[in-house]
């Protein structure tokens, strides 16, 4: 069963690691080795002497696993430069040649897949279009075309995927359970698929969880202990970082903050955002049919429908971003009318979530972050007016910085956590 508790890289990493977990079961090579490369991959760089320390190790034990691991390639030693005077201790590195993680990020419409080194650097994206009329098998099938495109020349080097998948997720068995914006998508077994075609290992986790990871291990999230990161696209949900751990819930369901009923819109802005095809809700529409990208882009193609005038009447439907952000840029007043309250409205869910959780940082992330302040300040505004003024919070709610392929660079960055070297017995020195 996948772990909801990856660490992040910090000089904590000692308290973030489950040490105990590693004194029940010292037999067990590959969760020692794996748990010794999370060490490094942590630290980007680290002593000997100090790894064992952080990971509660006799230095005799760690050292056997080490050089078993720098024997295998996995790790490299260098010298210190920063040292002035005398033998500059030797530091573990990760070696970035010793293989690459693929990870996928995919929601209704689109597909987005990054290769990642052993040191997690980035190496080759990918996009991939997901069409209204696709059914789950071409479906699957770009989304293994996605992988082809991304892994490397030699197969042998491809250590393992990770997958983030919308809606609903049964990580534990690899089985993708739920998506309301794709049609028939229920049940599917997809961690089997890709892992009889690329014969590697392959993870599953709930998309915005691996947008949270992203945000951990390489973007805004880097050393804090609590935050959220929101991701807005075709639905709206809510992956949490707390205590340094991600949090997944009792049945592997938290965060699906898109099906809140918010009743915090009226007039005719309600009229434009309102469903075609479902009555409408005495405790108000869903948070995601009021303030994801495909509620804004609906809403505009229906405001204009009935006649309002935008510098958009001329767009494709759906409205493209780009158009979207060039007419708020260009002041059209219906645009800021409809983003405006889009925020407002996903800023009365975040006003909730302060006070229930307290984190320390909000991400966003998705399209919407390219409309910069223009989203952040109407949302901003109706969290600071909705939140009680004894119980006011000061978490920061920035956008994320990490662009297109930040839930992808998550996928991936489970892969690397989840993924442990083969197993061979290793026997103690004389």
């Amino acid at each position: 069963m996948l772990e909801c508790g990856l660490a992040p890289r910090c000089s904590a990493f000692s308290d973030c690691l489950n040490k105990s977990a590693m004194r029940r079961a010292p037999h067990h090579t590959s969760d020692l080795e794996s748990n010794i490369l999370k060490g490094v991959r942590a630290a980007n760089g680290i002593s000997r002497v100090q790894l064992a320390r952080n990971l509660d190790l006799a230095p005799s034990t760690a050292g056997i696993y080490v050089e078993r691991l720098i024997a295998e390639g996995y790790l490299e030693e260098s010298d210190k430069a920063e040292r002035d005077t005398g033998r500059p201790p030797m530091l573990l590195r990760l070696n970035p040649e010793r293989g690459e993680f693929v990870g996928v990020d995919f929601e209704a419409r689109n597909i987005m897949a990054v290769a990642v080194d052993f040191s997690d650097k980035p190496l080759r994206n990918a996009h991939f279009r997901i069409a209204e009329t696709d059914s789950v098998e071409q479906i699957a099938r770009k989304i293994e075309q996605a992988v082809r495109k991304v892994m490397p020349e030699d197969e042998n080097r491809l250590l393992a995927i990770g997958v983030g998948v919308p809606g609903l997720v049964d990580s534990a068995h690899g089985i993708a359970l739920h998506y309301e914006y794709i049609a028939n998508w229920k049940n599917v077994p997809l961690a089997a698929r890709l892992r009889k075609k690329f014969g590697v290992p392959v993870f599953l986790e709930n998309t915005i969880r691996t947008m949270a990871l992203a945000e951990l291990w390489f973007g805004q999230g880097l050393g804090v202990a609590n935050f959220l990161c929101i991701g807005i696209r075709s639905g709206i949900a809510a992956g949490m970082i707390l205590d340094g751990r991600l949090y997944c819930g009792a049945e592997h369901a938290a965060g699906e903050l898109g099906r809140w009923r918010c009743p915090f819109i009226s007039g005719k802005a309600a009229e434009w955002f309102a469903p075609e095809d479902r009555a409408p809700s005495p405790f108000g529409p869903e948070l995601q049919e009021v303030a994801s990208v495909r509620a804004i882009q609906r809403a505009l193609a229906q405001a204009i429908a009935s006649g309002q005038r935008s510098l958009l009447r001329d767009s494709a439907n759906p409205i493209p971003i780009h158009d979207l952000v060039r007419a708020v840029q260009q002041r059209d007043p219906l645009a800021l009318q409809v983003v405006s309250e889009a925020a407002k409205c996903l800023g009365w869910a975040i006003s909730h979530l302060l006070l229930a959780i307290d984190p320390a940082k909000i991400m966003l992330a998705g399209p919407l972050t390219t409309l910069g302040e223009h989203f952040l300040q109407p949302l901003r505004a109706a969290t600071d007016s909705l939140t009680p003024p004894e119980s006011k919070r000061t978490a920061e709610i920035v956008n994320s910085t990490m662009g297109e392929f930040i839930g992808a660079l998550g996928a991936a960055a489970l892969a690397v956590h989840e993924w442990k070297p083969a197993s061979t017995p290793v026997r103690a020195k004389a």
